[in-house]
């Protein structure tokens, strides 16, 4: 039959969209997943990327399996996911306007259309965005260049006229104009395109001034400047991109590879765990190093609710904390600070919960009371605590299997 999905993108009607991909999963009787693709341009941390966070956490509350893919565009990243999961139903958002213009691109769901023969994709079309600037859209604030980029770009210009005006005077070499793709392409890659453009000016305006002759005077109309103009300006605009997307893929992997490898570091520290204190001082440790918050792991012994290990320190729950703690456990869903239950406790419990029930609670918080963990980390938290439940599992599976020995 194939599991829905829904491509999560992070634009203002993304929970909306993941309660349409929700009630289309009901009707159509099959599972469902939420996808966010994270892309070079993308920011955790910018509007864009808390809205995609915040999607994901409604569609993990609405039943949904979640999915987060890094690749460099989102159909690269959506035609990946489809290659190694079983989806036959593809939900995505559009905004409703009108045809789209002959020399635009095809967008995702054309692309998807034609390599997937099988797979059905639902559009849900919504209202035009009010702010949908192109770069806006991205979701991520200008960054500053700081000044001093700027004097290094000056600075590697004014020494490439040295290198020369020196060239010029004791070799007698006269086409010289190449010797600023150096200065041009160097800060362009390192400094980025502000900087770059800086140095073509000041590039252009130099060679101009003190190597063209006739000598210190401006002849700004020469065909010359205007070629070299036009020549380094390119290829500062190109080197830019070209490193700008580079170092964003960069950042995307290491950021993807140290998540993985926090993962397979605790699922390796738990398979040498043998017994329940140990195991869920483990937890509490990883839990603690990952997000710097404080980590309480409770289970249940003979009948009661009971503490089993603190990271960094012991604590004591007040009533408020109690009470979001006995009802965590008590329902199988996460309460406290930041939840829809009990928000006014200072903790937020998370139930570790298997095929084989209730297994314990791990409490979270921070010492200034604010939630714990915020939406962008939640996907890698249930992360965890799926490899806690599973830790936890497999030892009251080992402690049945003793009982059932001794009996």
């Amino acid at each position: 039959m194939g599991m829905l999905t829904v491509a999560v993108s992070g634009s203002p009607h993304s929970e909306w969209l993941v309660q349409q991909a929700r009630s289309l999963a009901a009707r159509l009787g099959v599972p469902w997943e939420a996808l966010h693709v994270e892309t070079p341009a993308a920011d955790r941390d910018s509007p864009r990327g808390l809205r995609a966070a915040a999607a994901l956490a409604t569609a993990a509350k609405l039943g949904a399996t979640i999915a987060r893919v890094p690749a460099a565009s989102a159909a690269d990243g959506i035609q990946a996911h489809l290659r190694t999961t079983p989806i036959r139903h593809l939900v995505l958002g559009h905004t409703a306007e009108g045809r789209r213009s002959w020399f635009r691109s095809p967008g995702i769901a054309d692309r998807l259309l034609a390599d997937e023969q099988r797979l059905a994709v639902h559009r849900f079309p919504h209202a035009r965005e009010e702010d949908r600037g192109r770069w806006n859209s991205a979701g991520r604030p200008a960054a500053s260049i700081p000044f001093h980029h700027y004097l290094l770009s000056a600075g590697a210009v004014a020494l490439t006229l040295v290198v020369a005006g020196l060239l010029q005077a004791l070799v007698g070499l006269r086409t010289l104009d190449l010797l600023f793709l150096f200065p041009v392409i160097a800060v362009a890659a390192r400094l980025g395109l502000g900087p770059a453009l800086l140095a073509v000016a000041l590039a252009v305006l130099g060679y101009n001034y003190f190597l063209m002759r006739p000598l210190n005077a401006f002849n700004l109309h020469a065909p010359l400047n205007l070629v070299m103009g036009g020549v380094l300006g390119a290829v500062a605009v190109y080197t830019s991109t070209i490193t700008a997307r580079l170092r964003g893929r960069l950042v995307l992997s290491d950021r993807s590879a140290q998540e993985n490898a926090s993962i397979a570091a605790l699922a390796q520290k738990l398979t040498r765990d043998a017994d329940w204190e140990t195991t869920a001082r483990t937890v509490c440790e990883h839990v603690h190093r990952l997000f710097d918050v404080q980590a309480t792991m409770y289970r249940e012994v003979d009948g009661a609710i009971c503490h089993v290990a603190s990271i960094p320190s012991q604590i004591r729950l007040g009533p408020v904390n109690q009470a979001a703690l006995d009802w965590a456990w008590a329902n199988g869903e996460a309460a406290g600070v930041g939840t829809a239950v009990l928000g006014a406790a200072d903790w937020q419990f998370h139930p570790l919960k298997t095929s084989l029930g209730m297994l314990a609670v791990l409490g979270i918080a921070r010492d200034d009371g604010r939630d714990p963990v915020n939406a962008v980390q939640k996907l890698l938290l249930h992360t965890l605590i799926a490899q806690a439940a599973l830790a936890h599992e497999r030892l009251r599976l080992e402690d049945r299997m003793r009982e059932a020995s001794r009996a």
